[in-house]
């Protein structure tokens, strides 16, 4: 009896995952486009570098909780390293700087990866994967980039998280046997335009479709491949105030669109708030600030709507990043101005 409840279980859930939405959700990801399209790194002239933690219906035993490490930057295939190419930032020490801006005009080789770990109940899913992107001028103000990412995933159950009415049910083990997980390659693609005001990144992840195996076993399931479109622009009130809309559009096999849109006040370029809807009614509430020298904070408040309004404590998520650029080089600057007097 406990080998066809945790079969059916396992079949359902897997039959949920062919379709509906499988990939890592952020609520960040039209501030860091880079979680889903492998050619949003490297648009600034700094290295970037991100924690993130998403810990969905917090109040509920085993529930969803996300993690990811991520990092891009340009490099330079001149040299030896991506001096060259990699720009002077917060050289006044500042505590709450101005965030690094879109550099365009000039190619950019960019690399980048993700670390990602995704748990709900006893079901992991861990990934890693690298990417390149190589970016171009199409104006004077606007560049083009395309982008490859290439990684490994490893989908399992976690025996630890496993609940039995019967301890010793051999039916069971007889099932998961020494195998209770399926290791895969997998790869993503993206396309950018951008400049130094607005974005817009067409992307695709799980492109290569991989079949659920279970135990050697394999299923009608597969990992769907999803498709992300992430717009933004920001305009500029003064020097000081900025509005920035935007929105995300994600598509799946068999699975209605989901959108995200809304929009962020920015102050200074260094303090923010903003306000998303998501369309299966969901609220989320965003704050945020570049703290100290290159490193910034982000945290989203997730509040679910209509009949699932008021169950649980909601969904919190936790960026904490750092830009790092060049120090300001002083002799160099004196010298320069020496060289220009005589």
């Amino acid at each position: 009896m406990n080998k066809i409840f945790f079969v059916g279980s396992f079949l359902v859930l897997t039959t949920t995952v062919a379709i509906a939405q499988q990939e890592y959700q952020f609520s960040n990801t039209m501030n860091n486009p880079f979680y889903l399209n492998p050619a949003a790194g490297g648009m600034t002239d700094v290295i970037q570098l991100e924690a993130g933690a998403r810990m969905q219906w917090t109040g509920y035993d085993q529930s969803p909780t996300t993690f990811m490490l991520s990092g891009s930057s340009q490099i330079n295939f001149k040299g030896k390293h991506s001096e060259k190419v990699i720009g002077e930032f917060n050289v006044k020490d500042e505590t709450f700087f101005s965030g690094p801006k879109n550099s365009v005009a000039k190619s950019k080789h960019v690399i980048g990866g993700k670390i990602m770990s995704d748990n709900i109940g006893p079901f992991m899913k861990t990934s890693i994967a690298g990417s390149y992107a190589y970016h171009l001028p199409l104006t004077k103000s606007i560049n083009f980039g395309a982008g490859i990412g290439l990684g490994y995933s490893n989908f399992r159950v976690n025996e630890s998280r496993v609940v039995l009415y019967q301890q010793d049910d051999a039916a069971y083990m007889q099932f998961l046997g020494s195998t209770s997980g399926q290791s895969m390659l997998d790869a993503q693609a993206g396309l950018v335009v951008y400049s130094e005001k607005f974005f817009v990144g067409l992307s695709g992840t799980q492109l290569l479709k991989n079949k659920v195996k279970w135990n050697g076993v394999m299923t009608e399931s597969n990992m769907n491949r999803h498709l992300f479109l992430i717009a933004k622009y920001r305009f500029d009130i003064g020097e000081v105030h900025a509005i920035e809309p935007g929105a995300v559009l994600k598509s799946t096999l068999n699975s209605p669109l989901s959108i995200d849109f809304g929009a962020r006040y920015i102050w200074k370029g260094a303090v923010w708030g903003g306000l998303q809807y998501r369309t299966n009614s969901t609220l989320v509430f965003q704050v945020g600030a570049n703290i100290a020298k290159g490193l910034y904070l982000n945290y989203n408040y997730d509040q679910a709507l209509g009949k699932l309004a008021g169950r649980g404590a909601g969904t919190h998520e936790i960026q904490l990043g750092l830009y790092l650029g060049k120090n300001r080089n002083v002799d160099k600057e004196l010298k320069d101005n020496k060289e220009a007097k005589l």
